[in-house]
Protein backbone atom coordinates (compact mmCIF):
# COMPACT_ATOMS: atom_id res chain seq x y z
CA UNK A 1 0.00 0.00 0.00
CA UNK A 2 2.67 2.67 0.86
CA UNK A 3 4.46 2.06 -2.66
CA UNK A 4 0.94 3.36 -4.19
CA UNK A 5 1.20 6.88 -2.49
CA UNK A 6 2.50 9.84 -4.25
CA UNK A 7 4.01 11.05 -0.96
CA UNK A 8 6.27 13.74 -2.69
CA UNK A 9 3.16 15.20 -3.53
CA UNK A 10 1.13 15.42 -0.31
CA UNK A 11 1.59 17.67 2.27
CA UNK A 12 -0.93 16.60 4.99
CA UNK A 13 -2.46 13.24 5.37
CA UNK A 14 -6.54 13.43 5.92
CA UNK A 15 -8.03 10.93 8.01
CA UNK A 16 -11.93 10.91 7.44
CA UNK A 17 -14.44 8.63 5.75
CA UNK A 18 -16.37 6.26 7.87
CA UNK A 19 -15.85 5.19 11.30
CA UNK A 20 -15.00 2.11 10.47
CA UNK A 21 -12.27 2.92 8.20
CA UNK A 22 -10.97 5.47 10.42
CA UNK A 23 -10.41 3.28 13.33
CA UNK A 24 -9.00 0.41 10.45
CA UNK A 25 -5.42 -1.02 10.70
CA UNK A 26 -5.06 0.54 7.26
CA UNK A 27 -5.78 3.51 8.24
CA UNK A 28 -3.47 3.23 10.94
CA UNK A 29 -0.67 2.23 8.73
CA UNK A 30 -1.28 5.22 6.48
CA UNK A 31 -0.41 7.48 9.59
CA UNK A 32 2.38 5.99 10.65
CA UNK A 33 3.54 6.25 7.40
CA UNK A 34 2.98 10.22 6.92
CA UNK A 35 4.81 10.86 10.45
CA UNK A 36 7.41 9.33 9.00
CA UNK A 37 7.47 11.33 6.20
CA UNK A 38 7.44 14.50 8.85
CA UNK A 39 3.76 15.17 7.43
CA UNK A 40 0.99 16.62 9.09
CA UNK A 41 -1.39 14.32 10.02
CA UNK A 42 -4.96 15.52 10.61
CA UNK A 43 -8.73 13.47 11.73
CA UNK A 44 -12.09 14.57 11.05
CA UNK A 45 -15.30 14.21 13.10
CA UNK A 46 -13.20 13.74 16.36
CA UNK A 47 -16.78 14.37 18.63
CA UNK A 48 -15.88 12.00 21.76
CA UNK A 49 -13.39 11.59 24.09
CA UNK A 50 -12.46 8.26 22.71
CA UNK A 51 -12.23 9.05 19.23
CA UNK A 52 -9.67 12.19 20.76
CA UNK A 53 -7.67 9.73 22.20
CA UNK A 54 -7.56 7.38 18.97
CA UNK A 55 -6.45 10.46 17.21
CA UNK A 56 -3.47 11.28 19.87
CA UNK A 57 -2.47 7.65 19.73
CA UNK A 58 -2.14 8.11 16.06
CA UNK A 59 -0.39 11.22 16.29
CA UNK A 60 -2.61 13.23 15.03
CA UNK A 61 -1.49 17.03 14.41
CA UNK A 62 -4.75 18.41 14.42
CA UNK A 63 -8.42 17.33 14.13
CA UNK A 64 -11.88 19.00 13.82
CA UNK A 65 -15.54 18.10 14.39
CA UNK A 66 -18.73 19.86 15.32
CA UNK A 67 -19.19 18.64 19.20
CA UNK A 68 -18.47 22.12 20.13
CA UNK A 69 -20.80 23.67 17.75
CA UNK A 70 -23.63 21.93 20.05
CA UNK A 71 -23.44 23.04 23.80
CA UNK A 72 -20.34 25.14 23.41
CA UNK A 73 -20.54 26.83 26.60
CA UNK A 74 -20.59 22.76 28.24
CA UNK A 75 -18.65 21.05 25.52
CA UNK A 76 -15.34 23.46 25.71
CA UNK A 77 -15.01 22.72 29.08
CA UNK A 78 -15.28 18.59 28.14
CA UNK A 79 -13.14 19.70 25.52
CA UNK A 80 -10.33 21.29 27.71
CA UNK A 81 -10.70 18.01 30.08
CA UNK A 82 -10.27 15.56 27.17
CA UNK A 83 -6.52 17.97 26.36
CA UNK A 84 -5.72 17.95 30.21
CA UNK A 85 -5.94 14.26 30.03
CA UNK A 86 -3.78 13.28 27.91
CA UNK A 87 -1.10 16.18 28.93
CA UNK A 88 -1.43 15.52 32.28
Amino acid sequence: MERAIPWASIDVLFIGGTTDWKLSPDAAQLAQHAKRRGLWLHMGRVNSGKRWRYAKELDCDSADGTFLAFAPDANLERLRRWERHDHG
